[in-house]
């Protein structure tokens, strides 16, 4: 195995993200290798897929190769006949990509004196504070973020360090690569509320922004065998309402203007790439390796108009109102794959990711052979905090169950599907039963504060779904629904007889007596002729 690797050259614009060295990837044969975006697309059929350290990164990044893609595959919009002739063709015209990367040269550079990629170069003037005393000595302070602000894994005034020592006092520059990344993060997963500084124009003055479009959500994306594969399969089904107001940020002849009309998506690419809430300008250092600073405001006075993301799982409210799935850590994918797979989820009011929708008539060759990748990143919706956690979670080859022809299958896994969760709900209530019985002092009237999910419950839990998760895709791989029945009764009765041991060695009559009466809430999820029990309590 071999591996690539090159430090992006600097110039005066800093890191070309267009033709530097940045995104690390696995290519096919297993090698590792950093491309920019246009090798990344001219390489895109001899690569597996990203290797993006942070999920949030890598989601956003899809979307901008989805933009690319789309732009250099000479269709204006993908259609089904469209999306056929792209995966027939197996791989992007080398010279549509160079000549779409020369047509907006100097439009990627990320420190870019005049156009620096994906920012806005007017906020220095627009977030200047004149103090009186300042202003009579001719004197302007410019207030800036903060480079602590800019980076989401380190700690900027009361917010979590996760990935090393920072604060604000002894400011650390962050080189060029990261700063790209916590760039897009913040265009898409900012936190909404004060910025900081006033941000003034001739039309607004005023420090909050709204919460980036992708903030707290879980996005969901179908993953080929080859990352073209992934960027044709990816790019949306959306109809072009105007070719030229759908356009990519860099790719607009002027800047936005903020006291303007606010913008809706005119077609994919408008869609795919012009949806932040945030404006930033990142301040180089000397030699324009690294970010020493930061400028963050808000993009737009109000938040922009709702937009159907095709990639979010839509939920349906009381009312109608539809609304996407929020990003959980603790959940497994497995839980959600029949409601990628179906229009209707069984027993909700879910409604599929329009990517899905977009790609179900894609060729059988091809779709036997694609999964889903879910990038979350569980986070307040709030004005501010509440970051838990970011994760990407990827299925096997399951999407073969979209076609019309497998909805029988795909039927079959939704059932499987709901009964590990019968089987979870089943092993949590009876654990946590038996964890309010033990836990609660005899004789105590007042049991109000054991009413809650016990510790052992989310232990059970914890235990429960990695193995559940394995057992599904087992059943998928093995098309083997009759035995969904089984697998998820007996995994759930040995975890409960595994946690009750643990808790029954003193053989106190009290505790003994409340697992065994509670033990039928979880054997009753077994098939009837496995309920015969071994000596030692045992599933047979």
């Amino acid at each position: 195995m071999t591996t690539t690797h090159a430090e992006p050259p600097t110039s005066f614009a800093g890191l070309d993200v267009g033709a530097d060295p940045w995104i690390p990837v696995t290519m096919v044969d297993g090698a590792r290798a950093d491309f920019g975006l246009r090798d990344l697309l001219i390489n895109a059929h001899r690569i597996e897929s990203l290797v993006v350290g942070a999920p949030p990164v890598e989601c956003v990044l899809l979307r901008i190769l989805y933009a690319l893609g789309l732009r250099v595959s000479g269709f204006e919009e993908i259609d089904g006949v469209a999306r056929y002739d792209l995966l027939e063709q197996g791989e992007f015209d080398v010279s549509e990509v160079e000549a779409y990367f020369a047509r907006y040269a100097g439009r990627f550079g990320l420190f870019d004196p005049v156009r620096p990629w994906m920012q806005e170069p007017r906020l220095p003037s627009q977030m200047d504070i004149v103090v009186e005393e300042e202003r009579r000595a001719g004197q302007v302070e410019r207030k800036s973020s903060g480079v602590g602000k800019l980076a989401v894994t380190r700690a900027s005034a009361s917010s979590s360090a996760w990935f090393g020592a920072f604060h604000d006092g002894a400011p650390v520059p962050v080189p060029g690569v990261e700063a790209a990344g916590h760039l897009l993060t913040w265009l898409w997963y900012g936190q909404g509320g004060p910025q900081g500084s006033m941000r003034r124009t001739p039309g607004h003055t005023g420090r909050h922004a709204s919460v980036g479009p992708l903030r707290g959500f879980v996005s969901y994306h179908p993953t080929g065998r080859t990352l073209f594969e992934t960027i044709v399969l990816g790019v949306p089904d959306t109809e072009l309402v105007d070719r030229e107001r759908d356009v990519a940020p860099w790719e607009a002849d002027e800047l936005p203007d903020p006291d303007g009309e606010l913008p809706m998506p005119a077609g994919p690419v408008s869609l795919l790439t012009a949806r932040a809430q945030h404006a930033l300008l990142l301040v180089p250092s000397v030699d324009r390796s690294a970010a020493e600073d930061v400028y963050i405001a808000w993009a737009w006075p109000s938040t922009l108009p709702p937009a159907m993301d095709p990639y979010l799982n839509w939920l349906e409210g009381k009312k109608g109102q539809q609304y996407p799935q929020r990003a959980d850590v603790g959940r497994s994918l497995f839980r959600d794959v029949d409601g990628l797979l179906l229009h209707r989820k069984p027993g909700s009011k879910e409604r599929r990711p329009l990517v899905m929708d977009a790609i179900h008539d894609a060729p059988a060759e091809v779709l036997d052979h694609v999964g889903v990748a879910a990038y979350g990143f569980e986070q307040g919706r709030e004005k501010s905090g509440g970051e838990k956690g970011w994760y990407r979670a990827v299925t096997p080859a399951v999407l073969r169950l979209i076609r019309v022809e497998e909805a029988a299958n795909a039927g079959r896994l939704a059932v499987a599907r709901e009964r590990a969760e019968l089987c979870a709900s089943r092993l949590v209530w009876a654990v946590d039963e038996v964890w309010k019985e033990t836990a609660v002092p005899p004789g105590d009237p007042d049991k109000k504060e054991y009413a809650s999910r016990s510790p052992l419950g989310e232990q059970a839990l914890a235990a429960y779904w990695p193995l559940a998760e394995a057992e599904f895709w087992l059943l998928v791989e093995q098309r083997a629904w009759d035995r969904a029945v089984a697998v998820f009764g007996q995994l759930a009765v040995s975890l409960y007889d595994g946690l009750m041991r643990e808790i029954t060695d003193a053989q106190q009559p009290r505790t003994v007596r409340a697992v065994v009466r509670h033990r039928g809430k979880v054997a009753s999820t077994l098939p009837k002729h496995s309920e015969a029990k071994t000596r030692d309590g045992e599933v047979a």
